[in-house]
């Protein structure tokens, strides 16, 4: 949906079990056939050492449930897994499981439908439309076939309640609703209150039962937006390019999960029936929930809804062969983007013995702080960025490196110097304790993980689309602590020899093709509308959830100490610390800073050169951050309890006393000369650069950025001592941890006596046009980038609850107004979404914003519609109580988590709250919050002047049309940035 396609280069965040806990051996030529996915083993009872506590059962029609009960919130995550991806897309119709992924959001025949007989005829019409266009050569007869199913289309509409699932789900305070697709798997997730289980229970058994395809036109268009965004995306264009070159024959290669273009444009409907009927059955699904629930009753219920599912065959795997690149395989695409350089071999399949020997022989290459890339290349500035990933899938795996060259270097010198250091991986450069370094990290990370639902139900379902036993699964920690050195080497050598892909981003204009702007009718959306079915789930009892509020002394201790301020919270769940230093400073005062802060961390102190200061942190299991913002620096440092003093000791000697190795500063000034340069070929950064120009123009944050003139005019002592001089400040300490208050407070007082007082904080100010402005920026895309700004006057805690009521009713989940107005019945954007954000100190402007991306040829009617909506709101009873109750839920059952409630705790203060939680009284508000109320505050942004940024190609944005919305003014790119 919102984020629904995992590319290799984002899987880690969803594959990190599937990751650590498979196993490999060197890549093989083919892949013998499944007749039949394999079933994990029922794990009844948590099997010993599990921290999860998971156990797993099977219904009797095959489906697999995973349970792992938490009671740290009062909330349970559930993913639904199919093990059906892209790689099972048929090769004529790529794209189909991503479709199917979409669809599965649009109802059953008793969710999004008044009258399911009435409708169904209709429906039926447009999947035999659509069939027939799918077979049809003829131009003429496609077009009238689609203009028939456009008929059809606005005929059936007439009995449907668009996005239902998505109202209800919001309206009962269900978070984080969405999906994703990637090679083997489709999952559906969501976060639900514990009292609504039994309603996720019945939709979700419904939904994968029973599910209607409707409104197929507008989401096809949809899906053209988000494949519009991926043609703008370089990483994807390289990653393509490099996994065809890797698997061309292989749908790991050939069939990029969003689809073809051409396929795009030809989808039929039957085949996705056909898909759904033979992959979504339930041997070939399981349910994974993590959360505040009882074992016994959870199943019981699981077993109540989803055991009537009739029990089908799980359909045959194909095989396809994955022969190894022979010598050397090169690729390059030509992309407005930074160049870049992958190296890539094809590993292990997730199954195999040597499985976790690549994981961990990919953390010692780059772990982001001392892996032979961290240090050889980045630390060493050899280029600009650089780092290595596995993806370790059911037929074959792959491994790769990739660098960004610095100024003045090519790719292929780049390529040299990653092969260089695949070369010293290969020889055995590392040490054993580089080894233990590696487990230690890991320990601290599955302790993090924990703390977490998601993280939690992560593992158990991506074990599932793995066919990974969960008794392996849940022995990973144990069986990586077991791969010795030796093993490292020989699966390097094994691996990492001549046959790869070479895949190279060079910089130019890309040749992406255009997907036509559609015509259909707009598909109405009356907020009145309900099924039968959604008033009946919105019915069943559910005993309310009592809000958890911050109380003083249990949660949070906030103290004034010689340093300043200190904010300590408790952590009941491990010895996993948090510690952050915030100084009241920022680039804003003092513009230097960053490079300040940039020169350090490539620094040592002492005895240590840079390199080793890195490893004696990383062999802690400590991380430290380094943050400069406009007006806030933070120093954090996070990792074992019984390593805090040792890790506070090297990062206040390393303030200090910097090692700074000769010519350190002048390669950091050179690299970042080059990243001046790639900022203006980044689409992100380039957008972000007009916001701030649109925003707040010669204030903008980008343009305050030193300069080149002033990045060669920097000196090591006046950075370094720029550095130093942070801790001659007042400062704010954030802990959470297992230590009392006044232990902390002792142990951060090693650190420098604050002796001078800070500058003044300067105020966040936005623009006050006189009148409406469209401000654009030229770019080749094939997308429009647009955000929408009005200032709203200084900050008042008064409106927070207005605030909140207008964001979630505007912009707050799939059902709310700009979502539904702008995607679900015109299919204008992808992404749609705005709100209204309060500063962050007190004394800060207050902005109301919008954004959405679209086709280019979409921008001006996109625009103008996001414009028209945040100028006059459209009322509507039921949208407001639908918001209000989501907001309800919220509070009652989405506690502050003890990691967020010191800085919380800090951030009220810097609002100018008085002392104490202030959500009891905007809880008590909303309570009593009515459509006059909304009515009256929304009449605040009533002719307003706005301002529209754009970022898009000008040819294909209408400039004159644009016009209507406001004064139009080009802006070069040369004029966003100050380089």
């Amino acid at each position: 949906m919102i984020a629904s396609v995992v590319t290799r280069q984002r899987r880690s965040a969803f594959l990190l079990a599937l990751l650590l806990a498979a196993g490999r051996s060197p890549a093989r030529t083919t892949v013998p056939p499944v007749a039949a996915p394999v079933v994990p083993a029922p794990v009844l009872s948590p099997l010993p050492g599990d921290l999860l506590g998971a156990t797993v059962h099977r219904l009797a029609n095959g489906l697999t449930i995973y349970l792992s009960p938490s009671t740290r919130v009062p909330r349970v995550t559930a993913w639904v897994a199919v093990r059906t991806g892209s790689r099972n897309d048929p090769a004529d119709c790529t794209g189909l499981a991503h479709y199917l992924e979409h669809m599965l959001f649009k109802g059953t025949s008793r969710i999004g439908t008044m009258d399911w007989e009435q409708e169904k005829p209709h429906l039926d019409r447009i999947v035999a439309l659509y069939d027939r266009r799918f077979k049809s050569r003829d131009g003429k007869e496609r077009d009238r076939l689609l203009k028939e199913i456009d008929r059809e289309n606005a005929a059936g509409a007439a009995f449907e309640v668009p996005n239902e699932l998505d109202r209800l789900y919001a309206r009962l305070g269900f978070d984080d609703v969405n999906a994703f697709t990637m090679d083997e798997g489709t999952v559906f997730v969501c976060s639900f209150p514990r009292n609504r289980a039994a309603v996720w229970a019945k939709v979700e058994a419904d939904r994968f039962t029973h599910a209607v395809f409707r409104l197929f036109p507008t989401e096809l268009e949809t899906v053209y937006e988000e494949k519009n965004r991926a043609m703008d995306n370089p990483e994807r264009a390289l990653d393509e390019a490099f996994a065809l070159a890797l698997f061309p024959r292989h749908p790991y290669g050939t069939q990029p999960t969003l689809g073809t273009v051409a396929h795009l444009k030809n989808p039929s409907l039957a085949r996705m029936y056909d898909y759904f009927h033979k992959a979504y059955v339930p041997a070939n699904m399981c349910i994974a929930l993590a959360g505040d629930f009882d074992r016994a009753e959870m199943l019981a219920l699981l077993e109540r809804e989803f055991g009537g599912w009739e029990s089908r065959p799980v359909p045959p795997r194909p095989a396809f062969p994955t022969p190894r690149p022979k010598g050397t395989k090169r690729v390059a695409v030509t992309f407005e983007a930074e160049e870049k350089v992958v190296i890539g071999w094809q590993a292990v399949p997730g199954s195999d013995p040597d499985a976790d020997i690549v994981t961990v022989m990919d953390m010692l290459m780059d772990n982001a702080v001392a892996g032979i890339i961290n240090l050889s290349l980045v630390q060493a500035q050899k280029v600009k960025a650089a780092g290595s990933s596995p993806d370790l899938n059911r037929d074959a795996g792959i491994w790769e490196v990739w660098a960004v060259p610095r100024q003045g270097q090519t790719p292929a010198q780049a390529e040299a110097l990653l092969l260089g250091a695949v070369e010293r991986l290969k020889r055995g450069e590392f040490e054993e304790s580089d080894l233990k370094a590696v487990i230690t990290n890991f320990e601290v990370g599955e302790k993090r993980e924990l703390e977490s639902n998601e993280a939690r139900v992560n593992r158990m379902a991506m074990s599932f689309v793995a066919v990974d036993e969960w008794a392996h699964a849940a022995g990973r920690l144990d069986r990586l602590r077991r791969v010795t050195k030796a093993d490292v080497v020989r699966v390097a050598n094994a691996l990492l020899g001549a046959d790869r892909v070479v895949a190279v981003r060079h910089h130019g204009k890309p040749n992406s093709p255009v997907i036509p702007k559609p015509s259909f009718t707009r598909i109405q959306v009356e907020d009145v509308r309900q099924s039968a079915f959604f008033g009946e789930l919105v019915a069943l009892p559910a005993p309310p959830i009592e809000p958890r509020w911050v109380q003083a002394g249990r949660d949070v201790s906030v103290s004034n100490r010689p340093f300043g301020r200190l904010y300590a919270g408790p952590n009941p769940e491990n010895d996993v610390f948090d510690l952050a230093f915030i100084f009241p400073i920022g680039t804003r005062q003092e513009k230097e800073l960053g490079a300040a802060l940039d020169l350090l961390d490539l620094a040592g102190t002492g005895t240590l050169d840079g390199d080793a200061f890195r490893k004696a942190l990383y062999a802690l299991g400590t991380t430290v951050s380094l943050a400069e913002g406009e007006r806030r620096t933070t120093v954090s440092l996070s990792g074992l309890e019984s390593h805090l003093e040792e890790s506070l000791r090297l990062v206040l000697e390393r303030f200090a006393h910097p090692a700074v190795a000769p010519g350190t500063l002048e390669k950091m000034v050179a690299v970042q000369l080059g990243s001046h340069q790639d900022n203006k070929k980044n689409p992100s950064a380039v957008f972000a650069a007009l916001v701030q120009f649109a925003e707040r123009g010669p204030d903008s944050s980008v343009l305050n950025q030193v300069s080149d003139a002033g990045l060669k005019a920097l000196t090591e002592p006046r950075l370094t001592a720029l550095g130093a001089s942070l801790w001659d400040l007042p400062r704010a300490v954030v802990y959470v941890g297992t230590r009392s208050p006044d232990e902390i407070a002792l142990r951060v007082a090693v650190a420098p006596a604050p002796h001078r007082v800070a500058p003044p904080t300067p105020r966040m100010a936005y623009l006050v046009p006189a009148a409406p402005r469209v401000l654009v920026t030229h770019r080749d895309m094939v997308q429009s980038r647009v955000f929408l700004y009005a200032p709203d006057g200084p900050m008042d805690p008064a409106r927070a609850v207005d605030e909140d009521v207008w964001t979630h009713y505007m912009g707050g989940s799939m059902s709310s107004v700009l979502f539904q107005e702008i995607r679900e019945t015109r299919a204008l954007a992808y992404v749609a979404g705005g709100g209204v954000d309060a500063g962050d100190l007190k004394g800060d402007d207050s902005r109301l914003w919008g954004n959405l991306g679209c086709q280019a040829d979409k921008t001006m009617e996109a625009a103008g519609l996001l414009a028209t909506l945040e100028h006059h709101l459209p009322l509507s009873a039921t949208r407001l109580g639908e918001s209000l109750h989501a907001l309800d839920e919220a509070y009652r059952t989405a506690p502050l988590q003890f990691r967020a409630v010191p800085g919380m705790v800090m951030a009220w203060e810097e609002q100018g709250l008085p002392p104490g939680d202030p959500r009891p009284a905007r809880f008590a508000r909303l309570q009593h919050y009515t459509l006059d109320d909304l009515a009256a505050f929304s009449r605040r942004y009533s002719g307003v002047p706005f301002t529209l940024a754009i970022l898009g190609h000008r040819d294909r944005l209408d400039l004159h049309g644009l016009a209507a919305l406001g004064t139009v003014q080009e802006v070069p790119l040369d004029s966003l940035f100050p380089y």
